[in-house]
């Protein structure tokens, strides 16, 4: 702001061109304020209102403390000394001022202040700065890249060249700006690139003796082509060759970590693993196949030990959701509460003891895969409710949340218990039966398919070998018709357990006879469980030969029709087998 000599304003004022002076005054951008030798406000002019948010009118005539508390004219007329370039507070704003005395006849007789408002320059030199910083910052970003980077104007000179381009050019980056690229980079295109409009990426150029991967993309404002930016994303194909290793690398990593991941979470087994060539199983088995293209829900009926979980996983595996997460939760396991919290998830502070974070439910961590809920019939009324709301709209909130999270998930169900009766009684909503009732899977007890028990031995023998580290091979026909004879209430779960405690009671020997099976096959086979003669012998021995002809019959179909193999899995010689055949009729 320049000094402002004011001398003989008063005098102007008072002429006959006071009009046409005020008129001048009131037209400049700076605020005036005139005071006379008693501090008496004489002059305030529109640009001073504005600025102020003081009128004319209630200033004139008043003293100027009064109106500008801080104000220091009335110092500036004590010293005679104009103060140039002051900041000052007006109110809420800042301003620059010149403050003036004015003199007449070597006399103080009043002081003028011109000034004017910095909010508008604070803010544009704020913006400035911001624009600095963010210029540094480009800089140094650009300064650190690996990868070369030039700048050219629409003329095709270099107006920035990075540190990584320079060292692989042999150049000084800052003696080169104002060249033309042509001159600097061997074989370039930058400059065409500015002329054609057309951005090249991933192109191939050779620089020296490299054969580099390099990008050109013109830079384009308010509709005009101003320049180009080139990037050297490889300096040799080599890098590439390089890089693509290392992203193999990654992807194999990631996929060790996929498969890794898919054994917590994922299906562990497939219909290859439900063992049973009876027709009952072999249509089951086919029906439950047929549910698996679909994403309807699947209800999955039997009693305890029939493997309703065996069949969750081989209808995930066999769906178009088999690389999603196979979610398991029992539902009996948990009070109500507590099974709410797993089922649906929760947010931090939910409840005493809630997890920092939150934590996601069994719905959320199955999105994409596949939910298994097991014991279904032991679900509250309650539970029942925001279960079926769940699958009614695809989407639920955690605990302690609002924010709705959608679902992408197939739901496949699992009980024990007669549902129907329960429905009747008003222990289960018929609402949610029939939302759950779409696809239904039921399971025939182990009694009821009993042609199946030698091949879930054979199954049995070799997962219960490697956990006991007793290798069994067979069993005889007594004792496989004592296992056919039994009605098997645990089904194939107590089954797996007769087994294994009758391994485990074995010494030497590779085949389980009788008296390795447990007394209650025994007595529920009509024998003793110590030796003794029956009441009935002749019923005893029919009961005997019958179990007998169904486990050789049973033992044939299981090795295909080849004899030798069907003696071995009865653990008894070839010799021998055939006579029981031969016994039978059962040589054709």
């Amino acid at each position: 702001m320049q000094k402002c000599g004011v001398s003989g304003l008063l005098e102007a004022f008072a002429s006959a061109g006071m009009t046409e002076m005020r008129t001048v005054l009131d037209s400049v951008c700076n605020g005036i304020v005139v005071v006379n030798y008693h501090g008496v406000i004489t002059f305030f002019n529109t640009a001073a209102e504005t600025i102020t948010g003081l009128t004319s009118e209630y200033v004139l005539g008043q003293m100027v403390d009064d109106v500008i508390p801080n104000t220091a004219l009335l110092r500036v007329m004590e010293t005679g000394k104009a103060e140039l370039n002051q900041r000052q507070n007006i109110g809420k704003c800042e301003i620059l001022t010149n403050r003036t005395p004015i003199m007449k006849e070597n006399a103080v007789v009043g002081a003028v202040a011109v000034f004017q408002d910095l909010t508008e320059f604070n803010e544009v030199v704020t913006q400035l700065e911001d624009m600095r910083r963010l210029k540094s910052t480009l800089e140094s970003i650009l300064e650190s890249m690996h990868e070369g980077v030039v700048v050219v104007d629409k003329a095709g000179k270099i107006t920035m060249l990075n540190k990584a381009y320079g060292e692989f050019l042999a150049v000084d980056p800052k003696a080169v700006v104002g060249k033309h690229v042509a001159d600097v980079i061997p074989n370039t295109r930058m400059h065409l690139v500015v002329q054609e409009g057309k951005a090249e990426v991933t192109d191939i150029q050779k620089i020296q003796t490299n054969t580099s991967v390099v990008t050109r993309i013109p830079i384009i404002k308010d509709g005009e082509i101003i320049g180009a930016v080139g990037n050297m994303i490889f300096r040799d194909v080599k890098d590439l060759k390089s890089l693509a290793g290392k992203i193999s690398k990654l992807e194999s990593e990631l996929e060790y970590y996929k498969e890794e991941l898919f054994k917590v979470y994922g299906g562990k087994f497939t219909f290859d693993s439900i063992i049973g060539n009876s027709e009952t199983m072999k249509c089951l088995k086919e029906v439950a196949a047929k549910a698996a293209k679909g994403m309807s829900t699947v209800l999955i009926l039997g009693e305890t030990g029939t493997g309703k979980e065996l069949f969750a996983h081989a209808v995930h595996n066999a769906s178009r959701r088999r690389q999603g997460p196979f979610i398991k939760i029992n539902c009996a396991a948990l009070p109500e509460n507590l099974l709410e919290a797993e089922l649906f998830g929760y947010e931090e502070g939910a409840f005493t003891g809630a997890r920092k974070g939150g934590k996601p439910g069994k719905f959320e961590l199955a999105n994409g895969g596949t939910i298994f809920l097991d014991e279904i019939g032991e679900m509250t009324l309650a539970m029942q409710v925001k279960l079926l709301r769940v699958l009614q709209e695809r989407e639920l909130e955690r605990l302690g949340g609002t924010k709705p999270v959608k679902l992408d998930i197939r739901v496949i169900a699992a009980t024990n218990r007669d549902l129907e009766a329960m429905i009747q009684q008003k222990q289960f909503r018929q609402d949610l039966y029939y939302r759950l009732n779409i696809f239904t899977i039921n399971i025939p007890p182990l009694r009821e398919r009993t042609e199946d028990i030698l091949l879930l031995c054979r199954m049995l023998f070799q997962k219960i070998n490697n956990q006991v580290e007793h290798w069994v091979e067979g069993i005889t026909p007594e004792a496989l018709a004592m296992l056919m004879q039994y009605n098997w209430p645990g089904n194939v779960r107590e089954l797996e357990n007769v087994l294994e405690r009758a391994i485990n009671l074995m010494d030497d020997e590779i085949i389980i006879a009788p008296e390795h099976l447990p007394p209650m096959l025994k007595k529920a086979n009509g024998l003793k469980a110590e030796s003794g003669n029956g009441d009935h012998p002749s019923d005893l021995a029919d009961i005997k030969e019958n179990a007998e002809r169904q486990a050789i019959v049973q033992a044939l179909a299981a090795a295909g029709g080849n004899k030798s193999k069907a003696a071995k899995i009865l653990g008894i010689h070839r010799s021998g087998f055939y006579q029981k055949m031969q016994k039978y009729n059962l040589i054709k």
